[in-house]
């Protein structure tokens, strides 16, 4: 026979018949603790026994009274004097009013008949998921043999009708069941130190030298007297020939400079027992991947689509996925994901790193755990000079532009973990009279 769902919706009428106040009765017994030790049928024990307790007995009206019983009993209040005379006499007991109870035999029937009815709605808290819902209410529904129990995943609630005993019992059941997840508050620090690094030196020559022959015609296109005309040239030779090589653009560089930039992000999160969390820190890089690239011919307007851009997430991407055991130790299932820009390649895109770690870690309550390794480095330089000249040992230098840029960057991650809501296996779980599978038991 097929089982059926759990997961449906509560009418407005059902909601409220479970929230009208029951008028089942309760009995009011005597305190302190008593003994018997009596020899009768189960009618006589069951009279003398309620006339000891202040109570009036009814009985059904087929009930028939065993042979004789010896009931013996030492120091016992008396709702487990009561629970003790049933299990005796194999009867079944149903209070009817404050002072008054019903005995039956105990079957199906007679409990189906005097076992009072009644239906609980509990509140879902928040946290649970509809899958956990539907995984509790089969618990609960299986393990007490509920007849009707249905869960509303949109309402929150849980319904649950059946006779008192078991209701009552399923109740707590589902309140231990929906008890609030372990929860983690992770503290984050992120700490990025950044240096930089640039040196900028040597001598600028020109890559062209112009000759001139001063003596020649030379000297009449300078179109000035000789003795200015050979400022800012080297010459050389004499007599007939006395030629000068132009070095007006040469420029003498030395310009260093040093730059080093610590950041402190700091952020926490807050996730449960096996639920990841995700923190972003950085920002989006815009790339072009379409652009219009041609030469406009003809006249009049002409429409050029704009680019299409798509932003790139840059920075750091940190997902956490807490494990708690017990209240002193947390495992954190670590994911880090670094994206960085790395330079441009030769169709103008830019070029984008991405560096990743994933691993786990189990520490203490308030302890700390260091994510290290997320480092980049780099190194340009570039030299600018006459080819044969800049490659002469230590003059060489001398004789070129020299560019060196270097860059470095170091990030680390520390993660503290703090325990907010506790496993629920510190707290102290409800403990009920259940009965057998046969006789459940009834509250008195």
């Amino acid at each position: 026979m097929a089982v059926p769902g759990v997961i449906g919706s509560i009418s407005g009428q059902e909601l409220a018949e479970a929230r009208r106040p029951q008028p089942a009765p309760e009995l009011k017994l005597p305190p302190g603790k008593h003994d018997y030790h009596l020899k009768a049928d189960s009618r006589t024990l069951f009279e003398q026994v309620a006339q000891s307790l202040g109570l009036r007995v009814v009985f059904d009206r087929e009930y028939q009274p065993t042979a004789d019983v010896r009931f013996y009993v030492d120091q016992q209040d008396a709702r487990s004097t009561l629970r003790l005379l049933e299990a005796a006499t194999d009867s079944f007991v149903a209070p009817m009013a404050e002072h008054v109870i019903l005995v039956a035999r105990d079957t199906a029937q007679k409990r189906q008949l005097y076992a009072r009815m009644i239906a609980v709605a509990v509140p879902i808290p928040e946290g649970v998921t509809p899958q956990e819902i539907q995984e509790i209410a089969n618990a609960v529904r299986s393990s007490m043999d509920i007849r009707r129990l249905m869960a509303d995943p949109d309402k929150r609630m849980l319904l649950i009708r059946d006779t008192e005993g078991k209701v009552r019992t399923a109740q707590l059941l589902a309140e231990d069941l929906m008890r609030p997840r372990p929860q983690v508050e992770v503290d984050v620090e992120l700490m990025t130190t950044t240096s930089d690094v640039a040196t900028h030196y040597g001598l600028s020559l020109p890559a062209s030298f112009p000759i001139v022959d001063f003596l020649g015609n030379g000297a009449n296109l300078l179109g000035s007297p000789l003795s200015s005309a050979v400022s800012g040239f080297l010459t050389f030779g004499g007599g007939t020939t006395f030629i000068g090589i132009g070095l007006t653009s040469a420029t003498l560089w030395a310009t260093a400079s040093r730059s080093i930039t610590n950041t402190l992000d700091h952020a926490e999160l807050l996730a449960s027992d096996g639920q990841p969390a995700t923190l972003k820190i950085g920002t989006k890089y815009p790339v072009v991947t379409n652009a219009y690239v041609g030469q406009v011919t003809g006249t009049g307007p002409v429409y050029t689509p704009p680019p299409t851009v798509q932003f790139q997430d840059l920075g750091l991407v940190l997902k956490i996925t807490p494990h708690v055991h017990g209240i002193d130790e947390v495992t954190l299932d670590v994911e880090a994901s670094f994206q960085l820009l790395a330079g441009t390649a030769a169709s103008g895109l830019p070029i984008i790193s991405d560096r990743e770690y994933k691993g786990t870690v189990r520490m203490r309550e308030g302890q700390s755990a260091i994510l290290a390794g997320m480092m980049s480095a780099s190194d340009a330089r570039t030299a600018v000079g006459i080819l044969g000249l800049m490659d002469i040992p230590l003059i060489g230098k001398l004789l070129s532009e020299r560019t060196s840029d270097k860059a470095h960057d170091d990030t680390l991650i520390v993660l503290r973990p703090h325990l907010t809501i506790p496993p629920p296996g510190i707290f102290a779980v409800h403990e009920a009279w259940v009965g057998s599978e046969t006789r459940p038991a009834e509250p008195l």
